[in-house]
């Protein structure tokens, strides 16, 4: 008979499982942020690589501007953005899928979500680059919208867009931005402007 003993069953530590378990739930918890962050951000506007007329951008997270293209053949009935006037109210998914060159616009009594309420040429002495467009968007747009809306920018859920001349049109002498308003609830039958 032998004084020896089988040996210990060797336990796996319960840590292991714990730091796997740990490392999932990472992981669901980032995609899920991840998942209502895409639903709550405002539409951005769509990149293309055509040659470029306006440029576009959103003020509400000052966003880096980018290139928009010609209306495509198939939306002939489109107005340039450059030439809506202040007033106009549109639908901005609309404007989206013509490269947001363009709008249909839309007698502000039937549903739309956005109002251009801004339209002037800037004065800066040379071309700007992203943070002056967006300098000149809070310097002129913000004070806009607040005299347009009634209300400072920032206090509802309307957001803040805008567009601008390219360089090459600004080698041209066009040096306009405009800015509208659009509505994340969309819908509206009425517009944005206070009453005077």
């Amino acid at each position: 008979m032998s004084d020896r003993q089988p040996p210990a069953k060797s336990k796996k530590p319960a840590t292991s499982t714990y730091v796997i378990v740990g490392i999932i739930m990472v992981i669901l918890v980032a995609t899920l942020i991840f998942a209502i962050h895409e639903l709550i951000t405002p539409l951005a506007p769509s990149k293309t690589t055509s040659q470029p007329t306006t440029n576009i951008g959103s003020a509400g997270n000052a966003t880096a501007t980018e290139t928009t293209t010609p209306l495509p053949s198939d939306a002939a009935t489109g107005t340039p953005m450059a030439d809506a006037a202040v007033g106009t109210c549109f639908s901005r998914q609309a404007t989206v899928d013509s490269n947001s060159a363009y709008v249909d616009p839309i007698d502000c009594t039937q549903p739309h979500d956005s109002e251009i309420f801004y339209s002037a040429q800037v004065t800066d002495a040379s071309y700007p680059d992203s943070a002056g467009w967006q300098q000149d968007v809070l310097n002129d747009c913000h004070p806009a919208f607040k005299t347009y809306t009634g209300v400072t920018y920032g206090q509802n859920s309307w957001q803040i867009y805008y567009i601008h001349s390219s360089q090459q049109a600004w080698d041209t002498g066009s040096h306009l931005l405009i800015c509208y308003t659009t509505d994340p609830l969309g819908g509206r039958v009425t517009s944005v402007k206070v009453a005077s």
